[in-house]
């Protein structure tokens, strides 16, 4: 007879020890993953089914025990009972054969007429619970037959090899072993039910991908066919000019003014057709394409083109940089205070008139950030150069830099325009300080 079975005419002895189905309750962690023998991805594997590991250890634990107090004493029950705790330790790396196994083994049993040997509900529940978790409803209903089945027909036959000797707890084991499948196949569902969330967010996040690039697109559109056709016309105007004027000394500084228009007008362009070709790529490449600004020259050869704009434009000043460009700048720091400079050069013109005074930028390299410091004085409305601000520059800036964990600040003071900025050496690696005044 099985293990558990009692004298004939009552109760298995060991009716008592159905705790069992707890095993249901830990076998929805996750399939497990075959790891490459590293330490990092055996621990991850560990972290991720360590509940699976800690619910047959537990199974392993109560077999073990029960062995050393009613050890197998025939030579084929031990190889079964041997056979079922070796299916109890592949559990959780071998789902499927392993819950088998201990149905066969269980199964097996019953035509062995030993009472002795570990009580086989521990493994039993165990493999019910695997198989309702990693196999599909029909392979779980058939392994829950089996057992029930197998079970059901020596007490039906009066044999007395059953884990019970009656109906009445042979149905209470049914149901324990019911109560297991079903543990098993709810923790299925509720991973399938996971996985279904996680595919319709990946489904609804290329659907944003695409209504992203296809407004790229519409805005790409509509910058080339505006923007792009507007400089073509003034660079096509100043090369026009150029050919009229000739290389006639009388008119050398004339040529010089056209030269700059045409020169301006050809770098805006081409930095438009640059943007367009960003705004029509996906956003996966936009990401792993090159940065710009990466040049340890950049923020210099910005200071160079907006000293020579503002000088060919007539404004008087200065822009000046202090102390060495460490090489460990992050590529967006030094992009951001590039364009930062580009931006300050454009707001001048705006905002300050070439008879007002002189401007004053100071650009400052640390440890730790990039310091931008700017004023000049603001022109009277009455006297507007005529170039209408948008006021959308510095707030795009000021978003640029903020996400960096920087800060950009701006004031009037006294008919002065005072602008402020700390861009950090490393993306979002130093925070902005505070009470900075502006």
């Amino acid at each position: 007879m099985n293990a558990g079975i009692s004298a004939p005419g009552g109760e298995g002895g060991r009716v008592g020890r159905d705790n069992g189905p707890a095993a249901a309750a830990g076998i929805g962690s996750g399939e497990p993953a075959i790891t490459s023998g590293s330490p990092a991805d055996i621990f991850r594997w560990l972290r991720a089914h360590w509940f699976r590991l800690a619910i047959a250890a537990f199974a392993l634990a109560a077999t073990l025990v029960e062995w050393s107090v009613i050890p197998p004493i025939y030579p084929l029950n031990f190889l079964f009972s041997g056979l079922s705790v070796v299916g109890i330790l592949l559990s959780p790396f071998l789902p499927r054969i392993s819950g088998w196994l201990i149905i066969v083994t269980v199964v097996a049993r019953l035509f062995v007429l030993d009472l002795s040997g570990p009580n086989p509900l521990w493994a039993a529940y165990l493999a019910l619970a695997i198989i309702g978790y990693d196999s599909a409803i029909p392979v779980a209903v058939a392994a829950l037959l089996t057992v029930a089945l197998a079970e059901c027909i020596p007490v039906a036959l009066n044999t007395f090899n059953a884990l019970s000797a009656t109906w009445i707890g042979m149905v209470n084991y049914i149901g324990m072993f019911t109560l297991a499948t079903m543990g098993g196949m709810s923790f299925r569902w509720r991973r399938q039910r996971d996985e279904i969330r996680e595919q319709a967010m990946v489904l609804e996040r290329r659907q944003w991908q695409l209504d992203t690039l296809q407004r790229n697109t519409r805005l790409a559109s509509r910058i080339h066919d505006s923007a792009s056709g507007g400089l073509s016309y003034i660079a096509l105007t100043a090369q026009r000019q150029l050919r009229r004027i000739g290389n006639d000394a009388e008119h050398q500084a004339e040529r010089q003014d056209w030269q700059f228009v045409n020169d301006q007008a050809l770098a805006v362009l081409d930095e438009i057709h640059h943007v367009i070709d960003l705004l029509e790529q996906p956003e996966r490449t936009r990401q792993s394409a090159p940065r710009v600004g990466r040049h340890q020259d950049a923020i210099d050869t910005a200071i160079r083109d907006a000293r020579a704009k503002l000088g060919q434009l007539g404004f008087a000043g200065t822009i000046e940089s202090r102390g060495e460009m460490p090489q460990d700048y992050a590529d967006e720091s030094i992009e951001a205070a590039a364009n930062l400079l580009g931006e300050i050069a454009a707001n001048i013109t705006r905002h300050m008139g070439p008879a007002q005074g002189e401007y004053r930028c100071v650009i400052t390299y640390g440890d730790g950030a990039i310091e931008i410091m700017e004023t000049n004085p603001i022109m009277p409305a009455n006297r507007s150069a005529g170039l209408k601000p948008h006021g959308s520059g510095l707030m795009m800036h000021r978003r640029i830099i903020t996400r960096l964990g920087g800060e950009l600040n701006t004031s009037a003071e006294d008919g002065d325009w005072v602008l402020y900025a700390r861009i950090p050496a490393g993306t979002g690696t130093v925070r902005p300080k505070s009470g900075r005044a502006s």
